[in-house]
């Protein structure tokens, strides 16, 4: 028989590893016994990989459990506080940087707003700005940081960890990866934006049971993240989930990708508010004119959805339109995919009732029967911290299944 080569012992040790990490973070608190019935690896491979982890740090014993006969098993969960990750959700207009620990809670946040000036230089600089601070203000070690995760805006390349295209910032091709880890000297991971929010839900959100998913994210931009099969996908070019570019109407508004009528130049945040401002200038009347004082400039989605819990009529029109717009996508995603769950997250999802209700009624109407009477549709469970986890679990998926790289 041919032996295994060193190589070989080591992916083989690696992987028993791996599956005893995940055991642990999904099941703790739990004992070695119960891992090794779990996993199916003998309690001897069993014990020699937890004893490696506690050394680490990763993995800590915190009492007893309950004995079946014998002697009472030692219970172990993860070490939560032993190491951090720093999330960094990139967004059109803002960046959110989170400082989180191996279990994907957040210590420490800040958030920090782009200027209209945003070159690419300017972006960078708020970014690093935001990373320096979040360590600062959640004063945790700096050694104790295995890596950097970042949900990036638009089309990127997460092997080799460039962005290929920011459309907000018309910026191409910059090597993110390259410029974070030379400033902060520790392995960074990035993605798109809404496929962060979609890892973050299936590891601590809604959709942690769940193989197939979609998970859109609805502000600025609109874009989704993907699960099938229980894996991100990505597409064959990283350009799988656009859906902000599924076209809604005929003749519709001209979007940036040059088309017209996409959903996102019809149920973003701002096409909301440009849908609106259309209809005030049309002569419908609206009490959002008096929380402004008149000038149209200042109104913003947050307004009219306040508006709209007062009752203004043409508020909850507009985000009655706007759930409509969304649902007409989620139907072609459900007929093409037929997904579990549909989850949306982004600052429009914070409309509620007003949109969901459309959202649902017009899937029902557009999808086949058999494809949604079992899907649920609704919020994401992390709320507006959803892309920031998501993006800590960049570096959090990789510790998992190869900690002693780090």
């Amino acid at each position: 028989m041919t032996k295994l080569n060193i190589a070989d012992k080591s992916l083989i040790r690696q992987i028993n590893t791996s599956a005893i990490l995940q055991v642990i973070r999904e099941k703790e608190p739990i004992s070695r016994a119960e891992i090794s019935k779990l996993t199916g690896l003998n309690p001897a491979t069993v014990s020699n990989n937890v004893s490696n982890l506690i050394q680490m740090k990763i993995v800590r014993e915190i009492g007893s459990g309950e004995s079946s006969g014998g002697r009472k098993p030692v219970l172990l969960e993860l070490n939560p506080k032993a190491f951090y990750i720093i999330g960094v959700d990139m967004g059109t207009t803002k960046v959110i940087t989170a400082v989180t620990d191996i279990e994907g809670k957040i210590v420490k946040k800040v958030v920090m707003r782009f200027p209209k000036d945003r070159t690419v230089k300017v972006v960078i600089d708020i970014i690093k700005d935001s990373i320096y601070k979040v360590i600062e203000d959640s004063n945790v070690e700096v050694d104790k940081i295995l890596g950097i995760g970042m949900g990036v805006h638009g089309l990127v390349d997460c092997d080799k960890g460039i962005s290929i295209y920011a459309p907000a910032f018309d910026w191409h091709n910059i090597d993110i990866k390259k410029i974070f880890e030379d400033e902060f000297s520790v392995p960074v991971n990035i993605d798109n934006d809404a496929r962060v929010m979609a890892l973050g839900e299936k590891w601590f959100g809604r959709a942690k049971n769940a193989s197939d998913f979609v998970c859109l994210n609805i502000g600025t931009a609109i874009g989704s993240g993907i699960y099938l099969n229980g894996e991100l996908y990505r597409g064959s070019s990283f350009g799988a989930g656009e859906i902000g570019h599924i076209n809604i109407v005929n003749r519709g508004p001209r979007c940036n990708c040059g088309n017209y009528g996409c959903l996102e130049v019809m149920a973003s945040g701002p096409a909301i508010v440009d849908r609106f401002i259309e209809r005030i200038n049309c002569g419908e009347k609206s009490k959002v004119i008096d929380f402004v004082d008149g000038n149209l400039s200042d109104i913003t989605g947050e307004i009219i959805f306040k508006a709209a819990i007062e009752g203004d009529e043409l508020s909850k029109t507009i985000l009655n339109e706007t759930g409509r717009y969304i649902g007409l996508a989620v139907s072609v995603i459900i007929n093409l995919l037929n997904p579990e769950m549909i989850l949306i997250g982004g600052g429009v999802s914070k409309a509620g009732e007003f949109i969901f209700d459309a959202i649902k009624d017009t899937v029902f109407q557009k999808s086949m029967k058999h494809n949604v009477e079992n899907t649920y549709i609704g919020p994401t469970g992390l709320g507006e911290d959803c892309g920031v986890i998501g993006a800590a679990t960049l570096i959090l998926k990789d510790i998992f299944k190869a900690p002693k790289l780090y």
